[in-house]
């Protein structure tokens, strides 16, 4: 019922009656009152004048469903959002979730993470209500070595989503982490469920520091606030991010990959540049040459043998 009666006045540019909202939503005048108590507890901000009714003057940045949910506009992906104050990780509910056959396009996010993670078991500094912390369930009809594929495309749709809500040009360093200059604005994990013919399902997770101020902040790190000195609606940006996932996760199932391999190239930090990548097998050391229609990064060593490898750390060698 607070989802009903924060849309409701959120349609609305003026007061809205007691008697309105309670023969809208067919609930007493007095429960209209606890829910306004509820709403203000919860940071909204909504005036009450007498014989004029209630009017919603101000919500918080916090990613409740319904607030994710309004104007959205997608069709699949946000259906379905889980909403948390903190968790240990959003990976780790959702990938519980796609076992128990949560539909495609459900979100996970939170407000913090005690132990968000990255690739390679690294941490992910999530403080509260400062970035965007969620994990996405995508049921992708693909072979498990095609999952790489999906890895590029989310950094192809953050880096859009982005630059659409702020103006920023971030660029990805292969495979997943997305920068501005030299330091990290958002990091995407993928990992998924998969029998030997087919992915069952699929989890990504995605942090982006937002409105992180720098005293929060590794010092490899930036924020969209920092970037642009000024403040971020998370709301809008976690709406713009899944509107893009969507736009590309759509392109890909009718266009295939290639579309995504182009404009990950025009986005991309690796290419072109000597690098090193270490993986448990050891380290590759040459030219990034280019990406292949797999997702794999190919190197191009002294020795002039080109190698590939689908994932590990890049550094930039010197």
């Amino acid at each position: 019922m607070l989802e009903d009666i924060v849309r409701f006045l959120k349609k609305s540019d003026s007061y809205l009656s007691g008697e309105e909202i309670s023969q809208s939503l067919s609930i007493s005048r007095a429960a209209i009152w606890k829910y306004m108590q509820e709403l203000r507890r919860l940071g909204y901000e909504i005036a009450a004048v007498p014989h004029l009714g209630y009017q919603l003057t101000a919500s918080p940045d916090r990613l409740f469903p319904w607030e994710v949910q309004f104007d959205l506009g997608t069709k699949v992906l946000g259906q379905k959002i889980v909403y948390e104050d903190s968790v240990p990780s959003t990976m780790d509910v959702a990938f519980k979730l796609g076992g128990q056959k949560a539909p495609e396009g459900t979100v996970v996010c939170a407000e913090s993470q005690t132990k968000g993670r990255g690739r390679m078991g690294r941490g992910w500094v999530s403080p509260k209500g400062k970035g965007i912390y969620f994990s996405l369930i995508l049921r992708p009809k693909l072979p498990p070595n095609e999952a790489a594929k999906l890895t590029l495309l989310c950094a192809v749709a953050v880096a859009e989503a982005v630059a659409r809500v702020s103006g920023i040009e971030a660029r990805i360093k292969w495979p997943n982490d997305l920068l501005v200059g030299k330091k990290k604005l958002a990091g995407i994990l993928t990992e998924l469920h998969a029998e030997t013919d087919r992915v069952k399902f699929v989890v990504v997770g995605v942090g982006l520091n937002v409105n992180t101020p720098e005293s929060q902040l590794p010092t490899d790190a930036t924020s969209l606030r920092l970037e642009a000195g000024r403040v971020f609606s998370r709301v809008q940006v976690l709406q713009e991010v899944l509107r893009e996932l969507e736009h590309w996760y759509l392109r890909f199932g009718r266009e295939g990959f290639p579309p995504v391999l182009e404009r990950w190239k025009e986005l991309s930090l690796t290419l072109g540049r000597r690098v090193r990548v270490a993986d448990p097998a050891g380290f590759v050391e040459g030219e990034a040459k280019d990406i292949d229609e797999d997702g794999g990064l190919l190197i191009r060593q002294d020795t002039g043998v080109i190698v590939k490898r689908m994932a590990g750390d890049v550094v930039w060698a010197h």
